[in-house]
């Protein structure tokens, strides 16, 4: 009985411990995302501290926000006047960003766009990022995974599915 209650009442504090819907594999460390060996990163990024200091409040914003779930959110950030020109944060579908009509309208109107975007199971870029880079003419992408790290990426012509698959999938 003692054994049977306590199995129960570790079951009990486990589920109410989980929020619904929870990933334990893309929750984010909070010390790690919020200490200075993160922080550092942004520093390289750019010669612009006020870009770079954006960069990383904004990924942040982003690992805190989708800490243990499949969802991504992203900015576009605007490089001449390094501000933030749109945003999609409401996404309600895995992995993957739906662009709304404002978002479509802005990216047509500005021609100098880093974009940031949030990739919970911390893959590199995915062949619909590297593509997406290079039709919508973005200046640089930067992906923050969920386990930390951050790639960066430009490209130049748009990526054959079965190159991508030969190469960078591996």
């Amino acid at each position: 009985n003692l054994i049977i209650k306590e199995l129960l009442f570790l079951l009990t504090k486990e589920l109410e411990e989980q929020r619904y819907g929870r990933n334990k594999q893309t929750t984010i460390d909070h010390s790690y995302i919020n200490g200075g060996d993160f922080r550092k990163k942004f520093d390289c990024i750019s010669d612009n501290l006020k870009l770079n200091r954006l960069l990383y409040s904004l990924a942040k914003q982003m690992l805190e926000h989708r800490s243990g779930t499949l969802f991504e959110d992203m900015y576009w950030i605007d490089l001449d006047t390094i501000k933030v020109v749109a945003s999609e944060l409401t996404s309600n579908i895995e992995e993957q960003i739906s662009y709304s009509k404002n978002t479509i309208k802005t990216v047509q109107t500005h021609n100098n766009l880093l974009t940031i975007h949030s990739h919970p199971n911390s893959f590199p870029p995915s062949i619909s990022d590297l593509n997406s880079n290079y039709i919508n003419g973005y200046a640089i992408g930067i992906i923050i995974c969920h386990d930390g790290k951050i790639y960066m990426y430009s490209v130049s012509e748009e990526i054959n599915e079965t190159y991508y698959g030969m190469t960078v999938a591996e």
